[in-house]
């Protein structure tokens, strides 16, 4: 195509041939390069006719629009030019075509190229593209560069441009080689940044924004271009630049028509990564220094998809990163918008964000030069390569969308006070702020008082310096009437040469003020954020473990805490575990035995739980409770229209749970989360506390909403539970429906107590009492069953107990309305309520009764008196057959004493003497719950959280 265009330079549909040319996507710079080396029609050696000027003007300059774009012949020279505008400056750009011998004064080259360049407009700035050929072409870039800058600096016509852009071609068997030389102080000096690719090249793939570095190109795979970069002000700062273009692009789609691949994209990506992780390889120790590298993308046809739907790329990018030190990855294209608008010119970066792994976000393209390391991103980095997080990291992330984060430290008399200072100049190993962030519910912000453990400072140990801040920040958060937030991150102890046990008393000073804080009613919210030793899991403990802490604690799978290390426990001859993780992590301890009550997969996780914890628990300074929200769903829902689909039940809906039909004894297995949810409003998302508690599942802890009320709402699990392993001899082989055990009664006591002052508690309830087995009592079922009756005692608020099926035992005594005059007891109709269920009091009270039944009974007297006048085999036979009628008759009136008993006991003769309020339909069950809620509110029976 190229040769027919040069043989007919004057053909009808030259344009669109050579539209066709510049858009072909691959390196096209080699079709000139072979052309130069090809036999020449002309004495000079010159093509007469070089379509490729033009071919190549219009690729490179695609961006910009084009006038006066012409090719003609001079003095037997090919030469194409055209002018543009570029940043404001109105441009001649001159192109042609030669060898590099004739970079000399007066040649015919330069007498040419000086005419055009003196020809220019009057205020345009002239800029000269050659394509010249070069057998001679030294192997070494540094010195081709400083031979062409040697040459160039004798030729008038370049100092008069604003650039020189110089592409040599050694041969066809050689990468053609790219130096851009622009005049400075009279010298003719070459832009390193843009060496090996034509400048306008370079500017699209963003080169001018390592100014800040010094670059040197390395071996790529084609179509790469990767740079080592070394930052001018910080040696220390090296990382690895790999940029790419996308000539063609394809968009993927799903069956509903969203974007889920765009190959071109992800190879070119892949093709980057793959020089990075080369270098790396090479460099052995040295490669762990490598991890700020970056990725960029240039995308040159315009894409047609949503703006949103180029995040798809994150599931994609992320897993191929792994292994590179990939800092960012930058993806620059055109996206196509309405019919009438012009195409957007977009940025998708997908990077690192501390506590979330890769992320992804969509805006404008970068305007500004990539940055070196300052003082406080070296910190993050050092952080970052002993797989830690460097708090300053967090702060926006904990902040969130239009939050802020003003520090506080320590003035001359030891209170916090608000400190402006950059980043990172933090005296302590722990550093406060106090954060706000804009929520739904609080356009005014959640505020609260956070600290953060520094890992940078002898690991988080802490001393008087961090103690002393410890203290002065819950002094602040008791002040300021919020919650203490902290992520936690501490070695423990400071251990050093010239400190010793006076640190271990400031621990005791801060341990004491975290008891303080808390039983005065102040709460203390907790994100491991790292392994967590000695002092510090104390802390952790005494702010969110006890029974009358309000905060919560959560852990993610880099966290752990420990009382002692795993090196120090092996050292000195304890048993410890494979890693700290064994010892103190969520999934095999802390998560199981409760005292972790949140799992988040990561910090920006964890973030989440606590603003969904904020939600249903935060109290705004000068505020009674938690704020009341709109709801879409009625107060007045029948919730026996909501579908149940649990594994092993028969019933389909909630109604058919308390349906006389299909379970009239309400004894049938029933899905108590499924009623939970039907009971809470449908458009606010649920929070269920310590779901990985293990032992405890007969008990369901929920933050949840009741007509846009928050409450906690806690329901007792009405199947049965298979328990993990093998269970104790002297102990149930399954966790009984409608039973508390110790643990789940522990739940329900922490549970409680953490509403207390705050929020309403409701209470579904399948209660037939406590576990009472040998197994049971060893694990102080007493205690725990003690502390809900004690947390019922002492609650601070509104309580709606309803009972959903039965409700008997030591738990009708906990639960008592008698223990705390502002709980409603609700019923639904259908429900018993006695001492002891109708079976085990016939059983154990009744039996003399049974018995007597039994012995009355016509067929038992008949066969006795059959027996006592037989003999020998006769009788026999007859006294076996008695004794197995005695077991079935004595079943039956078993059954009957119990059936009368139940009857005697019934929910109705619970309200007629005090103990139960109302007998409510099931269809009733969400309005009558939140009418008594919302008069005991009205009463004002929740005071402010102290």
């Amino acid at each position: 195509k190229v040769a027919a265009l040069a043989a007919d330079p004057e053909a009808a549909d030259r344009t669109a041939r050579v539209d066709e040319l510049a858009a072909i996507p691959e390196q096209i710079v080699r079709f000139l390069a072979e052309r130069l080396h090809e036999s020449v029609d002309t004495d000079a050696g010159l093509q007469q006719h070089e379509p490729m000027l033009e071919v190549l003007i219009k690729r490179h300059y695609r961006e910009h629009e084009l006038h006066a774009l012409r090719t003609f012949t001079e003095t037997g020279r090919p030469f194409a030019t055209a002018d543009y505008t570029l940043d404001g400056r109105p441009t001649h750009l001159t192109t042609s075509i030669g060898s590099v011998d004739e970079l000399v004064p007066g040649s015919a080259l330069d007498t040419a190229v000086s005419a055009d360049v003196w020809a220019r407009t009057e205020g345009s700035q002239s800029v000269v593209d050659l394509y010249l050929r070069w057998p001679d072409e030294p192997q070494s870039p540094d010195e081709a560069s400083d031979r062409l800058g040697a040459l160039l600096q004798e030729l008038p016509f370049a100092h008069d441009t604003r650039r020189v852009a110089v592409c040599v071609s050694g041969g066809t068997d050689r990468h053609v080689d790219y130096f851009t030389f622009r005049p400075v102080e009279g010298r003719l000096v070459e832009d390193r940044l843009v060496r090996g690719v034509h400048p306008m090249v370079g500017r699209r793939l963003n080169l001018w924004r390592l100014s800040a570095f010094d670059v040197t190109r390395l071996e790529a795979p084609e179509d790469v271009l990767l740079y080592e970069c070394v930052a001018k002000d910080n040696p220390e700062d090296t990382r690895l630049v790999a940029l790419a273009q996308v000539r063609q692009v394809v968009v993927v789609r799903d069956e509903a028509g969203q974007v889920s691949g765009l190959p071109h994209v992800e190879r070119a990506i892949a093709n980057c990564l793959e020089a990075v992780r080369r270098v790396r390889a090479s460099r052995g120790a040295r490669a762990s220094k490598l991890d700020m590298n970056h990725v960029w993308v240039q995308i040159w046809p315009t894409i047609e998809a949503d703006l949103g739907q180029l995040t798809a790329l994150r599931s994609k990018i992320a897993p191929v990163t792994a292994g590179a030190g990939i800092e960012e990855v930058l993806v620059q294209a055109t996206v196509a918008g309405t019919p009438d608008a012009a195409p957007l010119a977009i940025a998708g970066r997908f990077y690192y964000q501390p506590g979330s792994g890769v992320v992804a976000s969509v805006g404008a393209p970068p305007t500004e030069p990539l940055k070196p390391l300052d003082d406080n991103a070296s910190k993050v980095v050092r952080a970052r390569r002993r797989g830690l997080v460097y708090p300053y990291e967090l702060q926006s992330m904990i902040a969130g969308d239009g939050g802020t984060v003003v520090e506080h430290d320590l003035d001359d008399t030891g209170a916090l006070v608000p400190v402006d200072r950059p980043q990172g100049l933090n005296k302590a190993g722990i550093i406060v702020a106090v954060v706000t962030s804009p929520t739904v519910r609080h356009p005014e912000g959640v505020t609260r008082v956070v600290l953060s453990g520094d890992p940078l400072r002898s690991l988080g140990s802490v001393a008087e310096a961090e103690c002393a801040r410890v203290i002065a920040a819950i002094d602040l958060a008791e002040q300021m009437r919020v919650p203490l937030e902290w992520y936690s991150l501490s070695a423990g102890a400071r251990i050093s040469m010239d400190s010793g046990t006076e640190n271990m008393d400031w621990v005791a000073r801060a341990l004491k003020r975290i008891i303080e804080f808390t039983q005065a009613g102040g709460e203390i919210n907790i994100v491991v954020a790292g392994i967590n030793v000695g002092a510090q899991p104390y802390w952790n403990a005494e702010a969110t473990m006890l029974m009358h802490t309000k905060g919560i604690l959560v852990m993610t799978p880099d966290s752990a805490m420990v009382l002692t290390g795993k090196q120090s426990l092996d050292f000195s001859g304890g048993v410890s575990a494979e890693d700290n993780f064994g010892i103190g992590g969520y999934d095999r301890v802390m998560g199981p035995n409760g005292q972790a009550q949140y799992w988040a997969k990561d910090l920006a996780g964890a973030r989440d739980i606590l603003m969904s914890h904020y939600d249903h628990a935060y109290v705004a300074p000068g505020e009674s409770g938690p704020r009341r929200v709109p709801t879409s769903d009625p107060a007045h829902r029948d919730v026996t229209l909501y579908p149940h689909e649990a594994p092993g039940s028969d019933f389909k809906t909630v109604g058919e749970i308390f349906s006389s039909l299909t379970n009239p004894d309400r004894k049938k297995p029933f899905d108590i989360r499924t009623l939970m949810r039907a009971v809470s409003d449908q458009d606010h998302e649920t929070l269920e506390r310590w779901a990985g508690m293990a032992d405890a599942e007969t008990a369901v802890v929920q933050d949840a909403h009741l007509a846009g009320i928050p409450v906690t709402l806690i329901g007792i699990e009405s199947k049965s539970v298979a328990r993990r392993g093998f269970p104790p001899t002297d102990g149930p082989d399954t966790y009984t429906a409608g039973t508390l055990f110790p643990r789940s009664s522990k739940k329900v006591a922490r549970a409680i107590n953490a509403a207390s002052g705050n929020r309403p508690v409701v209470v579904l309830a399948n209660l037939s009492g406590f576990d009472g087995s040998p197994e049971s009592m060893r694990a102080l079922q007493l205690e725990y069953g003690a502390e809900i009756g004690r947390a019922i005692v002492n609650f601070d608020g509104p309580i709606v107990f309803t009972v959903v099926s039965r409700y008997h035992g030591g738990a009708f005594v906990v639960f008592s309305k008698t223990l705390n005059p502002r709980m409603t007891v609700l019923a639904v109709e259908g429900s018993f309520a006695s001492v002891l269920g109708g079976a085990p009091a016939a059983a154990v009270v009744f039996s003399r009764d049974v018995d007597a039944r039994t012995a009355s009974d016509p067929r038992i007297t008949d066969l006795e008196a059959q027996v006592a006048a037989a003999s020998g085999v006769e009788r026999a036979r007859l006294a076996t057959e008695l004794a197995d009628l005695r077991t079935s008759v004595r079943a039956e009136k078993l059954s009957q004493v119990a059936s009368e008993f139940d009857a005697v006991h019934s929910i109705h003769r619970a309200v007629s003497v005090g103990s139960v309020d109302a007998v409510i339909g099931a269809h009733e069950m969400r309005p009558r719950i939140i009418a008594a809620l919302e008069e005991r509110l009205e009463q004002g029976l929740v005071t402010p959280s102290s």
